[in-house]
């Protein structure tokens, strides 16, 4: 008696708080009243809460049709729910049922093997069946309180909220509701059918056979299509069809035919994206001349829009609309930003048509040119091409170019910018190393292509000495190959810093995957250095080394020659190659 008196205590104070959540009309009461598991309670609230008059009221209750129908014991407060709506005729009460229902249902396809005795072999056979647990996943946040303690051993996933063959009936006598209101009805018919489309989400439909899961939806989509059959089990795919061919064929097609304005709501408002495609196929078939009609504004939204079906009808209909030229640039590159790839070649090659080089400012078309998009980039480098920088700003974002993520066009953006760069009055040489240090592999062969033909830059010594510390082994092995060219004007190689080019020596000798070609140069740079600069033996000598102890011929005689060389020419520094090469017998 006195748990009996505690229970109904407990009971009292859930209502008491469910009722002020309802009064107030909180969004928490959806989730409140999911955790009750009174049946004989939310039986007679059914009524109260459908009777209601306020927009609260039914919010909320749109609120809960959404949520899955898998809260134990709420079997009465849905049925009664869904009676009062059917004899209400409660058209947007009953197209969240037929969403919510068609929602409970979802079959499973399975492949298993079977031996064939005719055959000999086993052949593999595709079965759709419907688990007990379909569609209705259990959810542990509701599953508390006395009553599921008590009924915990007896309680199964998907068994919380009607069976299987009850929710193929609800969602049966769903569709008959708007197959009565088309017969009966038809001015009604089409303005109910679509809220419950716009109900519909891509997550409703991942696959083929969700599709036809959707009982109702199938129904006002596709009911006459020889492609699909109805089965008490659901639909299925007629024999010899596949869902690949499934075509437009909605029941009460004459009503969908006396007008477009319908289709296209449903166009921009749906969530699933096979509504937008029925919608679509729909009026190309039906209503041609209506979609002539949509207006530049909508067809540059619809271009904006995340929706993929939108973004390709609007690229397809913009070509035949006029005024285009009056659209501003900056709405132009808005777009192109924001596109989806399937569009964007399409809507760049319409830019490239209809706005002209001059109208894009340069820092925007530098940007169009250095994004990852190709045709977004070749846009850019059109709009770039004619241009030529005019200040301090301008060259400075020329030299972004190397960082241009389109790389099939990066090496062509590169080698105009160092064109243009190099025409310019107040050309400075350090230009060139903006490219030679870049992390591109093909902008440093563009920059050592400049640095090659630009005697300015090739003859400065700036350039020079900030190339010498170049961390890259593509510029440190060609400047190994310019320095021997350098060292027939000894002056000139003792221009350098003996740090940077002990440096560079030291760096080529060292590379194990690179520079066979180069060593043997970078070995007679550093024994001519020796013979001028015989004081710098204690440093130069175990650069030496390096190729003195290679296993790889050419390398290990240019070392050898080199140090027998250098003891000949200048004996006083005997001991010290002694003592820095002990293996090395001198005669």
């Amino acid at each position: 008696m006195a748990r009996d008196r505690r229970n109904t205590f407990l009971a009292d104070r859930v209502w008491d708080r469910l009722r002020e959540l309802f009064e107030a009309g909180s969004p928490e009461f959806v989730d409140a009243i999911r955790q009750v598991m009174d049946a004989k309670a939310l039986a007679p609230f059914a009524e109260t809460w459908y009777t209601d008059p306020r927009i609260e009221a039914r919010k909320l209750l749109n609120l809960y049709l959404a949520r899955p129908l898998n809260s134990p014991r709420h079997e009465p407060l849905v049925k009664r729910l869904f009676k009062f709506a059917d004899n209400a005729g409660d058209d947007a009460t009953m197209a969240r049922f037929l969403v919510a229902l068609d929602r409970s249902v979802r079959r499973r396809a399975k492949t298993r093997r079977r031996w064939d005795y005719q055959a000999r072999e086993y052949v593999e056979e595709r079965t759709v069946n419907t688990p007990g647990d379909t569609a209705l996943p259990r959810d542990d946040r509701y599953y508390t309180g006395h009553w599921y303690e008590q009924n915990r051993d007896r309680l199964t996933d998907g068994k919380f909220l009607f069976s299987v063959a009850t929710r193929g009936y609800l969602r049966r006598r769903a569709w008959r509701y708007f197959r009565r209101l088309g017969r009966q009805a038809p001015e009604r018919y089409i303005p109910a059918v679509s809220v419950a489309l716009k109900q519909y989400t891509d997550a409703d439909i991942p696959d083929g056979l969700s599709l036809l899961d959707n009982w109702g939806l199938v129904h006002v989509l596709f009911h006459h299509s020889p492609t699909i059959v109805a089965k008490p089990a659901g639909w299925r795919v007629a024999p010899g069809g596949s869902l690949g061919s499934l075509r437009p064929d909605p029941m009460f097609r004459r009503l969908w035919q006396r007008s477009p304005e319908p289709l296209m709501d449903l166009l921009t408002g749906a969530k699933c994206r096979p509504v937008r495609q029925w919608a679509i196929q729909m009026l190309r078939r039906h209503f041609p001349d209506r979609l002539a009609k949509v207006t530049l504004d909508e067809l540059l939204a619809w271009l904006e829009s995340s929706v993929p079906e939108l973004n390709d009808l609007a690229a397809e209909l913009i070509d035949k609309v006029t005024g285009l030229e009056a659209v501003p640039v900056e709405r132009w590159l808005k777009l192109v930003e924001a596109a989806g790839p399937d569009v964007l070649d399409r809507l760049t090659g319409l830019i490239a048509r209809v706005v002209r080089p001059e109208q894009v400012g340069f820092a925007d078309a530098v940007k169009l040119a250095m994004a990852r998009p190709v045709p977004l980039a070749r846009l850019g480098q059109a709009m770039l091409t004619p241009k030529r920088p005019k200040d301090e700003a301008e060259i400075k974002a020329i030299f972004g170019l190397r960082d241009a993520e389109a790389e099939p066009l990066r090496p062509a953006l590169v080698k105009w910018a160092c064109e243009v760069l190099g025409a310019l009055p107040n050309f400075q040489p350090t230009w060139v190393l903006e490219f030679l240090d870049s992390r591109h592999a093909d902008v440093r062969e563009a920059g050592w292509v400049w640095l090659q033909t630009d005697e300015r830059a090739r003859e400065s010594a700036v350039v020079w000495q900030r190339l010498l510390e170049s961390p890259y082994d593509d510029v440190r092995l060609r400047l190994v190959a310019l320095l021997d060219e350098r060292a027939k004007d000894p002056a000139g190689l003792d221009a350098f810093s003996p740090t940077a080019v002990r440096f560079l020596w030291a760096s080529v000798l060292l590379n194990i995957h690179r520079g066979g070609r180069a060593k043997p140069f970078a070995v007679r740079q550093v024994i001519d250095r020796l013979g001028r600069k015989p004081e710098e033996a204690e440093d130069l000598l175990p650069i030496v080394g390096v190729a003195l102890r290679s296993v790889r011929g050419p390398e290990f005689r240019a070392g050898l020659a080199g140090v027998a060389g250098f003891v000949a020419k200048h004996p006083q520094h005997r001991g010290l190659v002694e003592q820095k090469f002990p293996e090395l017998q001198l005669n």
